[in-house]
């Protein structure tokens, strides 16, 4: 599905849903995973309201987006320890960007992921770039259709992570948000490696 994120930026943080996701997906990974001192990335960071809430506890975050409106958002921010990267995730980007030369102890992925028409094919891309051990973290709204173009279906994240290599994965829905029209549950993904 192709969406102009570029016309979301501005009025992104406004959104108190955005901001209601953001604060349970910070607080429903640091309930599992200490941040401290590892190197992450933030795929699909929009305009950096998780890396916020990440960068005082990561050793450094690459924050990733194809948005470049999103990004400027990001740099009004000044997290010194975050480092911008407008462009799509691929494995030709992780060749020739000196931000992906490192393997990650941590990726995340906020209200990405069910919007890919790509997914299992970045999930390959993700699985590659995790150091041994590490972890992909992913949030989605809820879909009890897996082959819904929004959303993601429990049945299918574990199925596509499962399949490109991660030795376990944990589906789980901690949290709902309100994004105007009631509550609507939000499917997380661990996945290690």
């Amino acid at each position: 599905m192709a969406m102009n994120w570029d016309d979301y930026a501005e009025d992104w943080e406004a959104s108190p849903a955005t901001v209601d996701f953001t604060t349970k997906a910070f607080e429903s990974l640091t309930a599992i995973l200490d941040l401290s001192g590892k190197r992450m990335l933030d795929f699909g960071c929009g305009t950096g309201l998780l890396c916020q809430k990440m960068s005082p506890l990561a050793k450094d975050i690459v924050a990733l987006d194809g948005s470049e409106a999103m990004i400027e958002q990001l740099d009004d921010k000044e997290l010194s320890n975050v480092e911008p990267v407008v462009d799509m995730l691929s494995r030709g980007l992780v060749a020739i960007h000196p931000a992906f030369r490192g393997q990650f102890d941590i990726i995340t992925a906020s209200s990405v992921c069910g919007y890919l028409s790509n997914y299992a094919d970045i999930a390959d891309v993700i699985y590659s770039l995790i150091e041994e051990g590490g972890y992909f973290i992913q949030w989605d709204w809820h879909s009890d259709d897996p082959n819904a173009e929004e959303g993601m279906a429990p049945s299918r994240a574990e199925q596509v992570l499962t399949s490109v290599g991660f030795t376990e994965v944990k589906v789980s829905i901690p949290f709902a948000v309100d994004a105007g029209f009631g509550p609507h549950q939000v499917v997380m993904c661990v996945a290690k490696k």
